[in-house]
Protein backbone atom coordinates (compact mmCIF):
# COMPACT_ATOMS: atom_id res chain seq x y z
CA UNK A 1 0.00 0.00 0.00
CA UNK A 2 1.10 3.19 -0.74
CA UNK A 3 0.38 5.85 2.10
CA UNK A 4 -0.63 9.21 2.89
CA UNK A 5 -0.35 10.93 5.67
CA UNK A 6 -3.23 13.61 6.65
CA UNK A 7 -2.32 15.82 9.99
CA UNK A 8 -4.72 18.66 10.62
CA UNK A 9 -4.90 20.95 13.81
CA UNK A 10 -7.19 23.67 14.16
CA UNK A 11 -5.37 26.83 16.28
CA UNK A 12 -1.73 27.19 16.30
CA UNK A 13 -1.48 30.82 16.30
CA UNK A 14 3.02 30.38 17.18
CA UNK A 15 2.48 28.15 14.52
CA UNK A 16 4.73 25.78 16.70
CA UNK A 17 3.39 22.85 14.51
CA UNK A 18 4.11 20.53 17.85
CA UNK A 19 0.33 19.17 17.51
CA UNK A 20 0.99 17.95 14.10
CA UNK A 21 4.11 16.42 14.81
CA UNK A 22 2.29 14.41 17.03
CA UNK A 23 -0.37 12.92 15.22
CA UNK A 24 2.53 12.46 12.52
CA UNK A 25 4.32 10.40 14.95
CA UNK A 26 1.36 7.94 15.82
CA UNK A 27 0.12 7.58 12.06
CA UNK A 28 3.66 6.71 10.87
CA UNK A 29 3.60 3.99 13.87
CA UNK A 30 0.31 2.87 12.60
CA UNK A 31 1.51 2.68 8.40
CA UNK A 32 4.32 0.57 10.03
CA UNK A 33 1.74 -1.48 12.30
CA UNK A 34 0.08 -2.33 9.02
CA UNK A 35 3.05 -2.81 6.68
CA UNK A 36 1.83 0.56 4.35
CA UNK A 37 4.51 2.33 2.93
CA UNK A 38 4.59 6.21 3.63
CA UNK A 39 5.05 8.17 0.50
CA UNK A 40 3.27 11.48 1.31
CA UNK A 41 2.79 13.43 4.10
CA UNK A 42 -0.22 16.43 4.26
CA UNK A 43 -0.39 19.18 6.68
CA UNK A 44 -2.87 21.26 7.25
CA UNK A 45 -1.86 23.55 10.02
CA UNK A 46 -4.02 26.11 12.05
CA UNK A 47 -6.79 25.49 9.68
CA UNK A 48 -10.36 24.80 10.81
CA UNK A 49 -12.28 22.10 9.01
CA UNK A 50 -15.33 23.50 9.34
CA UNK A 51 -15.15 26.83 7.74
CA UNK A 52 -15.64 27.65 4.09
CA UNK A 53 -11.79 28.33 4.20
CA UNK A 54 -9.71 25.87 1.25
CA UNK A 55 -7.56 23.27 3.34
CA UNK A 56 -4.51 23.49 0.66
CA UNK A 57 -3.08 19.57 1.63
CA UNK A 58 -6.24 18.31 2.10
CA UNK A 59 -7.18 19.08 -1.53
CA UNK A 60 -3.70 17.85 -2.44
CA UNK A 61 -4.24 14.73 -1.24
CA UNK A 62 -8.01 14.10 -2.82
CA UNK A 63 -6.14 14.80 -6.31
CA UNK A 64 -3.44 12.21 -5.08
CA UNK A 65 -6.14 9.89 -4.20
CA UNK A 66 -7.89 10.44 -7.60
CA UNK A 67 -4.48 9.79 -9.71
CA UNK A 68 -3.73 6.76 -7.84
CA UNK A 69 -0.73 8.26 -6.45
CA UNK A 70 -1.77 6.98 -2.67
CA UNK A 71 -4.23 4.09 -1.82
CA UNK A 72 -4.10 4.34 1.58
CA UNK A 73 -4.61 7.36 4.07
CA UNK A 74 -4.18 7.44 7.46
CA UNK A 75 -5.60 10.01 10.13
CA UNK A 76 -4.87 10.58 13.79
CA UNK A 77 -8.94 10.74 14.22
CA UNK A 78 -11.70 11.01 11.68
CA UNK A 79 -12.33 14.59 12.91
CA UNK A 80 -9.04 15.84 12.02
CA UNK A 81 -9.98 14.69 8.47
CA UNK A 82 -13.75 16.44 8.45
CA UNK A 83 -15.79 17.58 10.41
CA UNK A 84 -18.59 17.87 7.71
CA UNK A 85 -20.77 14.90 7.39
CA UNK A 86 -21.24 16.37 3.59
CA UNK A 87 -17.50 15.94 2.63
CA UNK A 88 -17.50 13.14 4.91
CA UNK A 89 -19.88 11.58 2.00
CA UNK A 90 -17.47 12.69 -0.79
CA UNK A 91 -14.44 10.71 0.83
CA UNK A 92 -16.58 7.63 0.65
CA UNK A 93 -17.69 8.21 -2.63
CA UNK A 94 -13.77 8.47 -3.64
CA UNK A 95 -12.98 5.13 -1.28
CA UNK A 96 -15.65 3.19 -3.69
CA UNK A 97 -14.32 4.55 -6.93
CA UNK A 98 -10.73 3.88 -6.17
CA UNK A 99 -10.69 1.10 -3.70
CA UNK A 100 -8.95 3.81 -1.04
CA UNK A 101 -8.23 1.96 2.45
CA UNK A 102 -7.93 3.75 5.53
CA UNK A 103 -7.08 3.62 8.95
CA UNK A 104 -6.91 5.72 11.92
CA UNK A 105 -4.70 5.81 15.22
CA UNK A 106 -6.39 3.75 17.63
CA UNK A 107 -9.29 2.26 15.28
CA UNK A 108 -10.79 0.31 12.35
CA UNK A 109 -12.26 2.30 9.68
CA UNK A 110 -12.89 0.01 6.75
CA UNK A 111 -14.72 1.81 4.40
CA UNK A 112 -14.77 -0.92 2.15
CA UNK A 113 -17.58 -2.19 4.18
CA UNK A 114 -20.88 -1.15 4.78
CA UNK A 115 -19.95 -1.50 8.60
CA UNK A 116 -16.79 0.40 8.55
CA UNK A 117 -18.89 3.10 6.32
CA UNK A 118 -21.18 3.44 9.33
CA UNK A 119 -18.80 3.94 11.71
CA UNK A 120 -17.03 6.62 9.82
CA UNK A 121 -20.59 8.27 9.50
CA UNK A 122 -21.31 8.18 13.22
CA UNK A 123 -17.65 9.51 14.30
CA UNK A 124 -18.21 12.11 11.39
CA UNK A 125 -21.69 13.16 13.14
CA UNK A 126 -20.25 12.85 16.49
CA UNK A 127 -17.53 15.44 15.41
CA UNK A 128 -20.12 17.74 13.91
CA UNK A 129 -22.11 17.86 17.11
CA UNK A 130 -19.01 18.43 18.69
CA UNK A 131 -18.22 21.47 16.48
CA UNK A 132 -21.57 22.63 16.91
CA UNK A 133 -21.40 22.59 20.58
CA UNK A 134 -17.98 24.62 20.72
CA UNK A 135 -19.21 27.41 18.22
CA UNK A 136 -22.29 27.75 20.48
CA UNK A 137 -20.12 27.74 23.82
CA UNK A 138 -17.67 30.40 21.83
CA UNK A 139 -20.37 32.74 20.42
CA UNK A 140 -21.92 32.85 24.30
CA UNK A 141 -18.13 33.47 25.17
CA UNK A 142 -17.40 36.46 22.89
CA UNK A 143 -21.10 37.80 23.61
CA UNK A 144 -20.55 37.92 27.76
CA UNK A 145 -16.75 39.47 26.86
CA UNK A 146 -18.24 42.17 24.45
CA UNK A 147 -21.06 43.21 27.33
CA UNK A 148 -18.27 43.38 29.80
CA UNK A 149 -16.46 45.91 27.32
CA UNK A 150 -13.68 43.46 26.68
CA UNK A 151 -11.90 43.99 23.48
CA UNK A 152 -11.24 41.13 21.43
CA UNK A 153 -8.89 40.23 18.81
CA UNK A 154 -5.67 42.39 18.20
CA UNK A 155 -5.37 46.05 19.43
CA UNK A 156 -7.22 48.35 16.79
CA UNK A 157 -5.09 51.43 15.11
CA UNK A 158 -4.85 54.00 17.73
CA UNK A 159 -4.88 51.98 20.47
CA UNK A 160 -1.85 50.06 22.87
CA UNK A 161 -3.38 47.02 24.40
CA UNK A 162 -2.22 46.25 28.16
CA UNK A 163 -2.94 43.78 30.79
CA UNK A 164 -4.94 45.47 33.84
CA UNK A 165 -4.13 43.38 37.64
CA UNK A 166 -6.91 41.81 37.60
CA UNK A 167 -6.47 40.24 34.30
CA UNK A 168 -8.46 42.03 32.06
CA UNK A 169 -7.43 43.87 29.05
CA UNK A 170 -7.37 47.62 28.39
CA UNK A 171 -6.82 49.65 25.33
CA UNK A 172 -5.13 52.75 26.21
CA UNK A 173 -4.34 55.48 23.33
CA UNK A 174 -1.54 55.20 20.91
CA UNK A 175 -1.19 58.71 20.92
CA UNK A 176 1.11 58.65 17.69
CA UNK A 177 -1.84 57.11 15.34
CA UNK A 178 -4.53 58.34 17.02
CA UNK A 179 -4.18 61.85 15.88
CA UNK A 180 -3.57 60.80 12.25
CA UNK A 181 -7.01 59.40 13.03
CA UNK A 182 -8.18 62.92 14.75
CA UNK A 183 -6.73 64.64 11.52
CA UNK A 184 -8.20 62.40 9.10
CA UNK A 185 -11.90 63.48 10.79
CA UNK A 186 -11.29 66.59 10.85
CA UNK A 187 -9.96 66.90 6.76
CA UNK A 188 -12.91 64.79 6.55
CA UNK A 189 -16.05 66.26 7.90
CA UNK A 190 -14.52 69.85 6.50
CA UNK A 191 -15.22 68.29 3.23
CA UNK A 192 -12.06 66.34 2.01
CA UNK A 193 -12.50 62.93 -0.02
CA UNK A 194 -10.77 59.84 1.57
CA UNK A 195 -9.20 59.71 -1.22
CA UNK A 196 -7.72 62.94 -1.59
CA UNK A 197 -6.57 61.95 2.73
CA UNK A 198 -5.38 58.39 1.58
CA UNK A 199 -2.97 60.02 -1.15
CA UNK A 200 -1.62 62.85 1.46
CA UNK A 201 -0.80 60.41 4.49
CA UNK A 202 1.08 58.08 1.56
CA UNK A 203 2.85 60.79 0.50
CA UNK A 204 3.81 61.85 4.38
CA UNK A 205 5.01 58.07 4.48
CA UNK A 206 2.50 57.26 7.66
CA UNK A 207 2.07 53.61 7.44
CA UNK A 208 -1.52 52.31 7.81
CA UNK A 209 -2.35 49.28 9.86
CA UNK A 210 0.05 46.39 9.16
CA UNK A 211 0.20 47.78 5.62
CA UNK A 212 1.87 50.91 3.95
CA UNK A 213 -0.63 51.63 1.68
CA UNK A 214 -4.14 53.59 3.36
CA UNK A 215 -7.30 52.62 1.01
CA UNK A 216 -10.28 54.74 1.49
CA UNK A 217 -11.94 51.45 3.02
CA UNK A 218 -9.65 51.08 5.20
CA UNK A 219 -9.83 54.55 6.54
CA UNK A 220 -13.57 54.87 6.33
CA UNK A 221 -13.51 51.62 8.95
CA UNK A 222 -11.40 52.94 11.46
CA UNK A 223 -13.32 56.39 11.10
CA UNK A 224 -16.11 54.17 11.81
CA UNK A 225 -15.85 52.28 14.80
CA UNK A 226 -17.62 53.13 18.21
CA UNK A 227 -14.41 52.34 20.12
CA UNK A 228 -13.15 56.03 18.89
CA UNK A 229 -15.86 57.37 21.56
CA UNK A 230 -14.90 54.24 24.22
CA UNK A 231 -18.52 52.33 22.99
CA UNK A 232 -18.24 48.49 22.45
CA UNK A 233 -19.62 46.68 19.55
CA UNK A 234 -20.83 43.33 19.20
CA UNK A 235 -22.27 42.17 15.51
CA UNK A 236 -23.23 45.62 14.90
CA UNK A 237 -24.69 46.75 17.62
CA UNK A 238 -23.30 49.16 20.44
CA UNK A 239 -23.91 46.48 23.24
CA UNK A 240 -22.13 49.09 26.18
CA UNK A 241 -19.13 50.76 27.08
CA UNK A 242 -15.82 49.43 26.02
CA UNK A 243 -12.53 48.79 27.94
CA UNK A 244 -10.75 52.09 25.99
CA UNK A 245 -10.20 55.27 26.31
CA UNK A 246 -11.82 57.46 23.83
CA UNK A 247 -9.44 58.67 21.01
CA UNK A 248 -11.81 61.51 19.48
CA UNK A 249 -14.23 63.67 20.90
CA UNK A 250 -18.00 62.21 20.34
CA UNK A 251 -18.16 65.64 18.50
CA UNK A 252 -16.09 65.09 16.06
CA UNK A 253 -17.14 61.17 16.08
CA UNK A 254 -20.96 62.24 15.05
CA UNK A 255 -19.79 64.79 12.94
CA UNK A 256 -17.94 62.21 10.31
CA UNK A 257 -20.31 59.92 10.88
CA UNK A 258 -22.88 62.20 9.81
CA UNK A 259 -20.89 63.02 6.52
CA UNK A 260 -20.31 58.96 6.24
CA UNK A 261 -24.00 58.56 5.87
CA UNK A 262 -25.72 61.42 4.49
CA UNK A 263 -28.01 59.99 1.71
CA UNK A 264 -27.49 63.05 -0.47
CA UNK A 265 -23.52 61.58 -0.74
CA UNK A 266 -24.42 57.95 -0.92
CA UNK A 267 -26.70 58.81 -4.04
CA UNK A 268 -23.94 60.67 -5.70
CA UNK A 269 -21.95 59.03 -8.41
CA UNK A 270 -18.30 58.37 -7.76
CA UNK A 271 -16.53 59.96 -10.67
CA UNK A 272 -12.99 61.56 -11.20
CA UNK A 273 -11.41 64.06 -8.37
CA UNK A 274 -11.66 67.80 -9.71
CA UNK A 275 -8.60 69.12 -11.13
CA UNK A 276 -9.77 72.98 -11.55
CA UNK A 277 -11.34 75.55 -9.22
CA UNK A 278 -13.98 76.66 -11.67
CA UNK A 279 -15.13 73.97 -13.53
CA UNK A 280 -18.97 72.99 -13.55
CA UNK A 281 -19.15 76.04 -10.76
CA UNK A 282 -18.83 79.20 -13.18
CA UNK A 283 -21.61 79.90 -15.42
CA UNK A 284 -21.78 81.38 -19.06
CA UNK A 285 -23.44 84.95 -19.21
CA UNK A 286 -24.47 84.26 -22.34
CA UNK A 287 -26.71 80.85 -21.88
CA UNK A 288 -26.41 80.07 -18.46
CA UNK A 289 -24.31 76.80 -18.80
CA UNK A 290 -21.70 75.41 -16.94
CA UNK A 291 -18.21 76.56 -17.65
CA UNK A 292 -15.51 73.77 -18.26
CA UNK A 293 -11.00 73.85 -18.26
CA UNK A 294 -9.47 73.61 -20.80
CA UNK A 295 -5.69 73.49 -20.24
CA UNK A 296 -3.12 75.02 -22.33
CA UNK A 297 -2.47 74.19 -26.20
CA UNK A 298 -0.53 75.15 -28.96
CA UNK A 299 -2.78 75.69 -32.11
CA UNK A 300 -1.41 76.62 -35.97
CA UNK A 301 1.46 78.02 -34.80
CA UNK A 302 -0.16 79.82 -31.88
CA UNK A 303 -0.11 79.62 -28.36
CA UNK A 304 -3.39 79.18 -26.60
CA UNK A 305 -3.29 79.85 -22.84
CA UNK A 306 -5.57 77.53 -20.35
CA UNK A 307 -9.10 78.92 -20.34
CA UNK A 308 -12.65 78.43 -19.44
CA UNK A 309 -15.45 77.79 -22.15
CA UNK A 310 -19.01 77.36 -22.24
CA UNK A 311 -19.32 73.45 -23.00
CA UNK A 312 -22.80 74.05 -24.27
CA UNK A 313 -23.04 77.17 -26.26
CA UNK A 314 -19.65 77.27 -27.14
CA UNK A 315 -19.45 81.38 -27.37
CA UNK A 316 -18.01 82.52 -24.44
CA UNK A 317 -14.14 81.40 -23.71
CA UNK A 318 -12.04 83.39 -21.18
CA UNK A 319 -8.42 83.10 -19.98
CA UNK A 320 -8.60 80.76 -16.89
CA UNK A 321 -5.88 81.95 -14.56
CA UNK A 322 -6.87 86.14 -14.07
CA UNK A 323 -10.23 84.94 -13.56
CA UNK A 324 -9.21 82.30 -10.84
CA UNK A 325 -6.97 85.22 -9.60
CA UNK A 326 -10.14 87.39 -9.16
CA UNK A 327 -12.46 85.14 -7.36
CA UNK A 328 -9.72 83.81 -5.00
CA UNK A 329 -8.86 87.22 -3.88
CA UNK A 330 -12.59 87.37 -3.35
CA UNK A 331 -13.28 84.66 -1.39
CA UNK A 332 -9.86 85.33 0.92
CA UNK A 333 -11.03 88.72 2.03
CA UNK A 334 -14.91 87.26 2.57
CA UNK A 335 -12.83 84.69 4.70
CA UNK A 336 -11.52 87.16 6.80
CA UNK A 337 -14.61 88.92 7.48
CA UNK A 338 -15.42 88.37 11.31
CA UNK A 339 -18.78 88.20 10.62
CA UNK A 340 -18.93 85.14 9.00
CA UNK A 341 -18.00 82.44 11.43
CA UNK A 342 -20.75 83.75 13.82
CA UNK A 343 -23.22 83.74 10.53
CA UNK A 344 -21.76 79.94 9.63
CA UNK A 345 -21.90 78.86 13.59
CA UNK A 346 -25.29 79.89 14.67
CA UNK A 347 -27.83 77.38 15.58
CA UNK A 348 -30.56 78.22 13.68
CA UNK A 349 -33.27 76.48 14.75
CA UNK A 350 -32.38 76.99 18.79
CA UNK A 351 -32.81 73.36 19.57
CA UNK A 352 -29.23 72.14 20.79
CA UNK A 353 -29.39 72.91 24.27
CA UNK A 354 -32.31 70.95 24.36
CA UNK A 355 -31.24 67.87 21.97
CA UNK A 356 -28.06 67.63 24.00
CA UNK A 357 -29.97 67.67 27.45
CA UNK A 358 -31.75 64.78 26.32
CA UNK A 359 -28.67 62.59 25.00
CA UNK A 360 -27.00 63.44 28.30
CA UNK A 361 -30.04 61.97 29.56
CA UNK A 362 -30.00 58.50 27.70
CA UNK A 363 -26.74 58.18 27.78
CA UNK A 364 -27.05 59.11 31.91
CA UNK A 365 -29.21 56.10 32.01
CA UNK A 366 -27.03 53.86 29.66
CA UNK A 367 -24.36 54.35 32.38
CA UNK A 368 -26.24 53.83 35.05
CA UNK A 369 -27.53 50.21 33.51
CA UNK A 370 -23.86 49.07 32.57
CA UNK A 371 -22.73 49.73 36.14
CA UNK A 372 -25.55 47.46 37.21
CA UNK A 373 -24.64 44.52 35.05
CA UNK A 374 -21.26 45.39 36.57
CA UNK A 375 -22.09 44.89 39.69
CA UNK A 376 -24.22 41.80 38.94
CA UNK A 377 -27.49 43.41 39.19
CA UNK A 378 -28.77 42.99 36.22
CA UNK A 379 -28.36 39.93 33.30
CA UNK A 380 -26.54 40.40 29.86
CA UNK A 381 -30.05 39.27 28.22
CA UNK A 382 -31.45 42.94 30.37
CA UNK A 383 -28.89 44.96 29.62
CA UNK A 384 -29.23 44.29 25.64
CA UNK A 385 -32.70 44.79 25.90
CA UNK A 386 -32.25 48.05 27.28
CA UNK A 387 -29.73 49.02 24.22
CA UNK A 388 -31.64 48.16 21.81
CA UNK A 389 -34.36 50.63 23.01
CA UNK A 390 -31.56 53.49 23.73
CA UNK A 391 -28.77 53.00 21.32
CA UNK A 392 -30.92 54.22 18.47
CA UNK A 393 -32.59 56.68 20.22
CA UNK A 394 -29.48 58.33 21.18
CA UNK A 395 -27.94 57.66 17.86
CA UNK A 396 -31.03 59.83 16.33
CA UNK A 397 -30.33 62.47 18.75
CA UNK A 398 -26.68 62.51 17.79
CA UNK A 399 -27.20 62.88 14.47
CA UNK A 400 -29.69 66.12 15.06
CA UNK A 401 -26.76 67.61 16.66
CA UNK A 402 -24.22 67.14 14.42
CA UNK A 403 -26.73 68.55 11.67
CA UNK A 404 -27.00 72.23 13.59
CA UNK A 405 -23.56 72.47 15.40
CA UNK A 406 -21.79 73.54 11.95
CA UNK A 407 -19.35 70.43 10.11
CA UNK A 408 -19.44 73.60 7.15
CA UNK A 409 -16.17 73.40 5.68
CA UNK A 410 -15.68 77.35 5.50
CA UNK A 411 -15.31 77.21 9.63
CA UNK A 412 -11.79 75.67 9.25
CA UNK A 413 -10.78 78.77 6.65
CA UNK A 414 -12.30 81.95 8.20
CA UNK A 415 -9.94 84.04 10.01
CA UNK A 416 -7.34 86.59 9.74
CA UNK A 417 -4.83 83.72 8.70
CA UNK A 418 -7.26 82.88 5.32
CA UNK A 419 -4.60 83.21 2.73
CA UNK A 420 -2.24 80.72 4.34
CA UNK A 421 -5.26 78.49 5.22
CA UNK A 422 -6.23 78.82 1.66
CA UNK A 423 -3.36 77.86 -0.06
CA UNK A 424 -2.70 74.73 2.18
CA UNK A 425 -6.71 73.44 1.09
CA UNK A 426 -7.00 70.97 -1.06
CA UNK A 427 -8.80 71.88 -4.79
CA UNK A 428 -12.01 69.88 -3.51
CA UNK A 429 -12.19 72.17 0.05
CA UNK A 430 -11.35 75.14 -2.12
CA UNK A 431 -14.22 74.11 -4.68
CA UNK A 432 -17.02 73.96 -2.01
CA UNK A 433 -15.97 76.89 -0.06
CA UNK A 434 -16.55 78.99 -3.80
CA UNK A 435 -19.96 77.13 -4.03
CA UNK A 436 -21.27 77.77 -0.78
CA UNK A 437 -20.40 81.47 -0.73
CA UNK A 438 -20.69 82.65 -4.02
CA UNK A 439 -22.20 82.12 -7.74
CA UNK A 440 -19.69 83.15 -10.88
CA UNK A 441 -20.61 84.50 -13.81
CA UNK A 442 -18.34 84.46 -16.82
CA UNK A 443 -19.97 87.82 -19.38
CA UNK A 444 -18.85 87.52 -23.31
CA UNK A 445 -16.22 90.12 -24.04
CA UNK A 446 -15.92 90.97 -27.77
CA UNK A 447 -12.28 89.41 -30.19
CA UNK A 448 -9.27 90.78 -29.24
CA UNK A 449 -10.80 92.96 -26.33
CA UNK A 450 -8.14 93.31 -23.22
CA UNK A 451 -9.26 90.91 -20.19
CA UNK A 452 -12.14 93.38 -18.06
CA UNK A 453 -12.52 92.22 -14.67
CA UNK A 454 -15.97 93.52 -14.41
CA UNK A 455 -16.96 90.85 -16.95
CA UNK A 456 -16.29 88.52 -13.72
CA UNK A 457 -20.04 88.80 -11.92
CA UNK A 458 -19.48 87.69 -8.13
CA UNK A 459 -23.05 87.69 -6.96
CA UNK A 460 -22.61 86.31 -2.72
CA UNK A 461 -24.76 84.05 -1.59
CA UNK A 462 -26.99 84.72 1.47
Amino acid sequence: MRAGIYARISHDPLETTLGVQRQIEDCTREAERRGWEVVETYVDNDVSATRSKVRPEYVRMLSDVQHGHITAMVVWDIDRLTRTPRELEDIIDLADKTNLSMANVGGEIDLSTPQGKLTARIKGSVARHESDQLSRRLRRAFQQKALSGQPHSYAPFGFTRIVMEDGKKWDTVNQAQADVINEAANRYVSGESLRSICRDLMRRGIPAPKSNNWAEQTLRQILMRPVNIGLRQHKGEIVGKANADPVMTEELYNQVQARLFDPERIRQTRGPSPKYLLSAIARCGLCGGKMRHSKATRYNNKNIPAQYDCKECFKVRRKSEPIEQIVTGAVIARLKDPKLFSALAKDATGELPRLREQLDGLNARLDIAADQFADGAMTGEQLKRINSKLVPEIDDLKKRISHRQGTNPILKLVGPDASERWEKAPIEIKRKVISELMDITIMPAGAGKPFDPELIKIEWKA
